[in-house]
């Protein structure tokens, strides 16, 4: 009774996915890359998880999977046929993962492929985890599908399990946000940084700062307060801190990185990010106006009568320069004032010579 109890569940279990005709899912790998906020590093915590998940329904997928990860399934999947049956064309596994994204499920397909009688091809499906997400179990559906040459569909489906688990101390930088990210003659951008709680503890001793020596910032804010992200609003978990900077005019040109630091208990380091920003020169767009030049002949506009009626009536300006030294009177006014001139010169030569007798 005890055997038959065995291969009845051992059917339910193993059958959905390993007896699908033409396609059998026979391996899978799970991978786990987490954020690369300090809070792993703190916690001894390298950067990727893995693990193989036994082929069955109802397996749980045995990686610690944390909220903002990222989650990589890798599937083996068979054509199970042999000898002359047929290859399977389009074939595609689609995974899902139910109410993971704030009651939504997320779904993701992985390329399409062929495969002839007796081959297998290794597909990775790849899940951006909320950062947002509640911790629990959910339920994870991994379907793949394919068909003959004569439009015969086959498929095979499973069941699995993925936990979210939550860490008690998860404060990070989310959002970061320079602009402009490049200056020359305004000299004015703003910096925004966005810090959330990811974890189980309510938060009341997180500071955020913005630091560069180069350009003289400093700006500390300590104890800050956030609510647990598995009780609080998006609002309450966050906190946004902004910083109108502005760039002495002395300043070389060059790139400045700005680095926002974000602290547990308001001195423990848990996440770094770094904006930078590019300071060019300023060159001026306006062009120098033309000197005035001095020194140059009068100019007379003269409009003739007889161009002044010409055209249809169209009135023409011609504009002429003429010299006073190539009037015909100048020449009689000169050689009288040179004339008179001597006379006075006589006059007063005479009147002195007859004074002095």
């Amino acid at each position: 009774m005890r055997l038959l109890a065995f291969i009845f569940l051992f059917m339910i279990l193993v059958a959905p996915a390993s007896l699908a005709a033409g396609l059998e899912i026979t391996e899978i790998d799970a991978n786990v890359d987490y954020d690369e906020a300090y809070t792993y590093r703190v916690e001894n915590r390298d950067r990727i998880d893995s693990n193989s998940v036994p082929v069955a329904n109802g397996t749980r997928i045995n990686v610690d999977v944390l909220p903002g990860s990222n989650l990589t399934l890798t599937l083996r999947v068979e054509n199970t046929f042999q000898g002359e049956d047929p290859d399977l064309r389009g074939v595609f596994a689609t995974i899902t993962i139910e109410e993971i994204d704030d009651g939504a499920d997320l779904e993701q397909d992985s390329i399409d492929f062929d495969l002839e009688p007796g081959n297998d091809e290794r597909v990775d499906v790849k899940f951006p985890i909320p950062l947002d997400v509640d911790a629990g179990t959910y339920n994870t559906i991994i379907e793949v599908e394919g068909e003959d040459r004569n439009e015969t569909s086959y498929s095979t489906k499973l069941n699995l399990k993925l936990e979210v688990k939550k860490q008690s101390h998860d404060i990070r930088i989310t959002r970061v946000l320079l602009s402009p990210s490049v200056i020359d003659c305004d000299r004015k951008t703003k910096l925004v940084a966005e810090a959330t709680n990811a974890g189980s503890n309510f938060e009341n001793e997180v500071a955020l700062e913005f630091k560069s020596g180069n350009l003289g910032i400093n700006s500390f804010d300590k104890d800050i307060s956030l609510e647990s992200s598995d009780e609080a609003s998006e609002e309450e978990k966050m906190y946004v801190k902004t910083l109108n900077i502005e760039v002495p005019s002395f300043l070389r040109a060059g790139t400045y990185p700005i680095f926002i630091n974000l602290y547990w208990k308001n001195f423990v380091l848990f996440d770094q990010k770094t904006a930078d920003l590019v300071v060019r020169d300023c060159i001026s767009s306006t062009k120098p106006q033309p000197k005035k030049e001095t020194g140059k002949e009068e100019v007379i506009v003269i409009q003739p009568e007889d161009e002044a009626q010409g055209s249809q009536g169209e009135q023409v300006t011609t504009t002429e320069e003429i010299s006073f030294l190539n009037e015909p009177v100048f020449v009689p006014i000169a050689l009288g004032g040179i004339v008179i001139i001597l006379l006075a010169a006589v006059i007063v030569f005479g009147y002195l010579k007859t004074k002095a007798r």
